[in-house]
């Protein structure tokens, strides 16, 4: 700190922020590998120990009901505790519960870990992305948001594969373990690496967005939390970055649910199933570490939502009727570019619109969202399908709805 107040080299001074990048986004990428990296072991993990088509459901969807439940309450306590106490306190109850699932011997003592991974998530995952908006700096708040999106889907990327073959050559006890593991020895360094807002920038710059939606701080009361919750959802702003979100993940929940059965009952494999899946992460990745990323910061997070939104519509309206392997790749390529375009423009808004004082609560809300439309889409997806309709247009019908419904509500009262 010392050398940069009297002018270290800028070499130094470059390499050092590039480091710095470097492990946030590494964090980033630890904090979301958990649950990707087991999405090809739990239902059969679960299915060995003795549970039911019934019980392995609820077992899976535990850590998204416990998950969306407490991004609510873990907001205003990211935003008391700081974003380091948090990061690592969520990461090592998430990688504690990810390893215990190795000695587990029940179904019911399963599900208890599940709980337990789900409410660490709650904590971890808005505190990360609170982290990552006070790390952004002024006139580059997409950019960081696109960066921290890419890492996203590079842990939605190399989790199946690391899962899948881990399971083929170990089995699912050890690679739980492992991942857990890893998730604890970087809840430790986020210790000593991470710093709290206070440290990243001077308070002066940090107050961009605190007019508009700042809660409380300090939050010392439940009531204060509460006050807290509402003024971010008075947020015309937020609201809407919150219904975006809900859109796309919703579409997410869909595609997870109806994409694998439509490949099957057309003859696709499942290694290319699972190629369709990867063409459109290496999409979104491009999207997101390309210049593309800072399109949000030169023309507005809007006009970015909204043409996101239109991408992933135009490619579920057309997957329904698509059949050869290169139109099928094609609209995954579009829907990946849609999901890199959408998801870190409206990231950027609850940047663009907090304070560090209350950017917790408003990620906390945000991932809220985010569950939500996961939990809820492949719901809708097998309603609609046991009706005889494609569940795709469903989940392009609501994202267009979600367009066209918000600029009139949005409006100022």
């Amino acid at each position: 700190m010392l050398k940069d107040a009297v002018g270290a080299p800028p070499a130094a001074s470059t390499s050092a922020r590039h480091a710095s990048a470097l492990y946030a986004h590494f964090v980033v990428t630890v904090a979301f590998l958990d649950t990707m990296a087991q999405l090809p072991l739990l239902s059969p993990f679960a299915a060995s120990l003795g549970a039911g088509a019934a019980t392995v459901g609820v077992i899976l969807g535990a850590y998204s009901l416990v998950n969306m439940i407490g991004n609510v309450a873990a907001g205003p306590v990211i935003d008391r505790a700081g974003r380091r106490v948090t990061i690592a306190g969520g990461m090592l109850i998430a990688g504690a519960a990810l390893a215990a699932y190795a000695l587990v011997r029940t179904p019911g003592q399963l599900l208890l870990l599940r709980l337990a991974h789900g409410a660490g998530g709650a904590l971890l995952i808005p505190a990360v992305f609170a982290w990552m908006g006070d790390r952004a700096r002024t006139g580059s708040v997409g950019r960081t948001m696109g960066y921290a999106g890419a890492a996203v889907a590079v842990a939605a990327m190399i989790g199946p594969a690391i899962g899948g073959i881990g399971r083929d050559l170990l089995g699912a006890r050890p690679v739980f373990l492992g991942i857990g593991t890893l998730l604890c020895l970087t809840a430790v360094s986020t210790l000593f690496y991470v710093r709290d807002a206070a440290a990243l920038r001077p308070a002066a710059e940090d107050d961009r967005g605190a007019g508009r939606s700042a809660g409380p701080a300090p939050l010392r009361t439940r009531k204060a939390a509460i006050a807290a919750v509402l003024a971010v959802l008075g947020n015309r702003h937020l609201r809407y970055a919150y219904w975006s979100v809900f859109g796309l993940t919703f579409a997410m929940g869909v595609l997870a649910y109806t994409f694998p059965l439509t490949m099957d009952r057309a003859g696709f494999s499942a290694g290319r199933t699972g190629a369709f899946f990867s063409v459109f992460a290496a999409a979104a990745i491009l999207v997101l570490v390309l210049p593309a990323n800072r399109l949000s910061d030169r023309f507005g997070r809007r006009p970015l939502i909204v043409a996101g939104s239109l991408a992933v519509a135009i490619a579920l309206a057309f997957l329904p009727v698509a059949h050869t392997t290169a139109s099928i790749a094609a609209l995954m390529a579009l829907y990946g570019i849609g999901y890199g375009t959408l998801f870190p423009s409206a990231c950027a808004i609850v940047v663009d619109e907090t304070s560090s004082a209350n950017r917790g609560t408003a990620f906390g809300l945000f991932y809220a969202a985010f569950s939500l439309g996961v939990t809820v889409g492949p719901v809708a997806a097998g309603i609609v399908a046991g009706a005889g309709l494609p569940p795709y247009w469903l989940a392009a019908a609501l994202l267009v709805a979600i367009r066209l419904a918000l600029p009139a509500a949005d409006r100022p009262g």
